[in-house]
């Protein structure tokens, strides 16, 4: 027999993931459905309405992740309230075993951390490979950098004070870069100033797919419809 307490416990864990991050109660924890929804521009600045029509989750009370998909595209939106000018890892594995290392910021690149080619110990960035995917770079006005260090700024402090206005990293990614309809995903974030990590899922790690966010795609033939402008 269940204890009413046991009862009680279970309804507000199930409550908080639907609260949360908008999963049915028929899905399985850790599994999120992939909404149909418009294309988003990837300047890092998120537009009123741009992605109104993605799933939201709220990693924190100052971080949200959003995903939706569009035409055989996923977008992965990570919004900062306030910005802190953070960078971003994202980790996708397409079967739980092959893990690509996506990374964003003043640079773009990625690696290949398991799986067949991944002979590198440790694996190795491709600077600039941005291979059927894309994101905003974090980006600054080099003219101001160059006067503000003139001035006596050091350099990090100038970059920051130069940075193009954004609200956080938006990632547009060929869902046949993966080839599966469902895809797990784990995010790191560094904060600074100590730069600390967020982990998403909490408690995850790079080199192991256990616990990370399994997104679920539907149908590939599905995805190529493309919803209008």
């Amino acid at each position: 027999m269940i204890r009413p307490k046991t009862v009680l416990t279970m309804l507000i864990w199930l409550g908080a993931i639907v609260i949360g991050t908008g999963v049915r109660a028929q899905d399985s924890p850790g599994t999120v459905r992939v909404p149909e929804g418009r294309p988003i521009l990837t300047d890092g600045v998120f537009s009123p309405g741009e992605w109104d029509d993605a799933l939201a989750i709220r990693v924190r009370p100052d971080l949200q992740l959003l995903v939706k998909k569009n035409a055989g595209f996923v977008f992965i939106g990570l919004k900062y309230t306030p910005l802190c000018r953070s960078i971003v890892d994202l980790f996708i594995s397409r079967d739980g075993k092959t893990i690509t290392h996506l990374h964003v910021s003043a640079q773009l690149g990625e690696r290949l951390l398991a799986g067949p080619g991944s002979a590198d110990s440790p694996p190795r960035f491709v600077w600039g490979a941005t291979s059927d995917w894309y994101a905003n770079e974090v980006r600054w006005d080099a003219g101001k950098v160059e006067a503000l260090m003139k001035q006596g700024m050091d350099r990090y402090k100038a970059q920051e004070a130069a940075t193009f206005p954004y609200d956080g990293f938006e990632f547009q990614i060929r869902q046949s870069k993966f080839g599966s309809d469902a895809w797990l995903v784990r995010i790191e974030s560094p904060m600074p100033p100590d730069w600390s990590k967020i982990i998403f899922p909490p408690g995850t790690e790079e080199a192991s797919t256990d616990g990370w966010l399994k997104l679920d795609l539907g149908s590939s033939d599905q995805s190529r419809r493309a919803l209008p402008l």
